[in-house]
């Protein structure tokens, strides 16, 4: 297998636009007045014990099979016919605008960045849920074939202001991952992933934050040039 950095990549709302600056560079809220002299001071309601857990029961994800394992949908032995690609591997995400729906924008993304950069589809897509506290990653394993470049893609609600996507080895090890800003992440933002050898991999789609909703992953793939 050829060593490969990593460069990660998150889309934000703005398709490429700079990341929301860190709490530290922002301006500092202004404190709030204190009430008139005189007047009541008014509380703001605190959830009970109760109530919170109503609310984290209320959560559910009753299709998820974790880890779950995706199919190639072609083999080396009966390959597809790739399509000619008519634009590059950098430029194909610049244009696309987010709705904050995951399927939505994962099916705009793909439609820019798949068939267009000269891709096929690799696996089917998976769709799923995440909660930050409740059920934070989901993990699939894909059989990676030699001689190929990927892409991976992982698009989540709007609700999800951080998605990330992890690559280890079936026996833990980290190969690559994904920690900027953005309900879009994509492993090499401005090229593909090419692989030399056979392997299996691991592909943990993840929280980093707070949020919850429905996310799309997808793998797409080309031979190498």
């Amino acid at each position: 297998m050829r060593r490969s950095v990593l460069v990660p990549f998150a889309l934000t709302a703005a398709c490429g636009g700079a990341p929301s600056p860190p709490a530290s560079a922002r301006a500092d809220a202004r404190p709030s007045p204190p009430p008139p002299a005189g007047s009541a001071a008014v509380e703001s309601p605190v959830a009970s014990p109760k109530d919170a857990k109503a609310t984290t029961d209320a959560y559910d994800d009753p299709g998820e099979h974790d880890p779950a394992t995706l199919t190639p949908v072609f083999d080396k032995a009966k390959p597809p016919a790739f399509p000619k690609p008519t634009i590059g591997e950098r430029d194909c995400w610049q244009t696309i605008a987010l709705t904050g729906e995951a399927q939505k924008d994962f099916d705009a993304l793909v439609a820019k960045c798949g068939t267009p950069t000269g891709a096929v589809e690799y696996v089917k897509p998976n769709a799923g849920k995440l909660h930050s506290t409740r059920d934070k990653r989901d993990t699939y394993v894909v059989r990676i074939q030699g001689g190929l470049c990927y892409r991976f893609f992982g698009v989540a609600d709007g609700t999800i202001k951080d998605l990330d996507i992890l690559i280890e080895k079936t026996n833990g090890d980290l190969v690559g991952d994904d920690k900027t800003n953005g309900s879009v992440a994509i492993i090499e933002s401005d090229k593909a992933w090419c692989m030399d050898r056979d392997g299996d991999y691991q592909f943990g789609v993840q929280i980093h934050g707070t949020g919850t909703g429905q996310y799309v992953f997808g793998v797409w793939a080309r031979p190498k040039k």
